[in-house]
C-alpha cells in the first residue's frame, strides 16, 4: 500500500474503498446491499494489516451520506482504540503523532449526530467516441487566441481514422487532422491533395543549419474526453465519411493524446507552427526542407 500523509485519505487503501463504495450507491443499490458488497470486493483487507483503514474509510463515507450502520461504527471504534494503522508511521520522527490525530478526529465524527442520508445520483452517462471511422467533421476556432491568429471562424477538417482502448475500457477516437483552414465548412472533395497537419512542432525536428531531418513524427493522436462538456458538439460541423487514403503509421497511445476540452488551443498552435515549412513524409517519417520564404 502507498501512504503520502497521515491523512485519512492519504493512502491507496482508503481512497479505494471510499471510491468503490461511493460507485456501488451511485448503482442506485440500497445501502444494506452496498455494505455486503463492499466488504466482499475488499475482503483481501480483512484479517490483513490494512483492515483498520477499510474500516476507516467505510465509517467515514458513511458518516458523511448519512449512511453510518452500528456494525460498521463499531468496528471502527474498535481499530481506533488500538490505534489501527499506525505502524504505517512506526519510523516516522513524531512517531505517528499526525495518525493519531487523524483517528480522534475520526472518533469525534463518527460519535457526532449524522447528517440526514444524502441522495446520491447516479453518474450521467456520456459517449467518449461520438464518430464512425472515416468520419469527416469541420471544427470551427473560436477562443480568444484565435482571434489574434487570424483563425476566429475558420474552419479546419478533422477525420477519424480508427479507435483506441484507453483506461477503464474507454474507446476513443483516433484522428488526423488536414492542414488547411477554410472560411466556411467544406465539403469532401475539398480534401483531395491537402497535406495532414503533424502533432508535433517542427523545432523539434529541424536545428542548426542542416538543410533536412529524417524523424518520424506524430501525424495522428487520440483525442480524450472527461465529462460531456469537454466535447466541442457545437463547434463541430459534419462533413461526410470518406477511407483513410493516407494510412499513415499509428502514433503510440501513452506518448500522443490530446485533450477536447482545449482542442482551440492545442490545434491553433500547430495550425501556426507549420505555417512556414514544407514537408513530405515517406516510410512513416518526415523529410523537412529549410523554412519557406512563404
Amino acid at each position: 500500500m502507498g501512504a503520502w500523509s497521515a491523512n485519512l485519505y492519504g493512502n491507496d487503501t482508503t481512497c479505494d474503498v471510499r471510491d468503490a463504495y461511493k460507485k456501488l450507491l451511485q448503482s442506485q443499490i440500497a445501502n444494506e446491499e452496498a455494505y455486503e458488497k463492499i466488504k466482499d470486493e475488499c475482503r483481501a483487507y480483512i484479517g490483513d494489516e490494512d483492515e483498520p483503514l477499510f474500516w476507516y474509510a467505510l465509517a467515514d463515507t458513511q458518516w458523511r451520506l448519512g449512511r453510518l450502520t452500528p456494525e460498521v461504527k463499531e468496528k471502527t471504534l474498535y481499530w481506533i482504540a488500538k490505534n489501527g494503522g499506525l505502524e504505517l508511521w512506526e519510523e516516522s520522527k513524531n512517531g505517528g503523532a499526525g495518525w493519531k490525530k487523524t483517528l480522534q478526529k475520526l472518533k469525534e465524527t463518527i460519535m457526532s449526530p449524522m447528517p440526514p442520508e444524502k441522495t446520491i445520483k447516479k453518474p450521467i452517462e456520456f459517449i467518449r467516441n461520438p464518430w464512425d471511422i472515416g468520419d469527416v467533421y469541420a471544427y470551427q476556432f473560436h477562443s480568444e487566441g484565435s482571434k489574434e491568429s487570424g483563425l476566429f471562424g475558420k474552419f479546419i477538417p478533422i477525420q477519424k481514422i480508427g479507435n483506441e482502448e484507453w483506461y477503464d475500457g474507454w474507446i476513443l477516437s483516433r484522428v488526423q487532422i488536414y492542414d488547411k483552414v477554410f472560411d466556411s465548412s467544406p465539403v469532401l472533395d475539398d480534401l483531395k491533395d491537402i497535406r495532414l497537419l503533424p502533432f508535433d512542432t517542427p523545432d523539434l525536428f529541424i536545428t542548426g543549419e542542416r538543410d533536412v531531418v529524417h524523424f518520424p513524427i506524430r501525424m495522428n493522436s487520440v483525442l480524450e474526453s472527461y465529462h460531456a462538456r469537454d466535447y466541442p458538439k457545437k463547434h463541430l460541423t459534419y462533413v461526410g465519411n470518406r477511407p483513410d487514403d493516407r494510412r499513415m503509421p499509428l502514433s503510440c497511445i501513452n506518448s500522443g493524446s490530446y485533450p477536447w476540452r482545449t482542442i482551440d488551443d492545442w490545434l491553433c498552435y500547430y495550425y501556426q507552427s507549420w505555417r512556414d515549412f514544407d514537408y513530405s513524409v515517406e516510410n512513416g517519417g518526415c523529410v523537412f526542407p529549410k523554412a519557406s520564404d512563404r
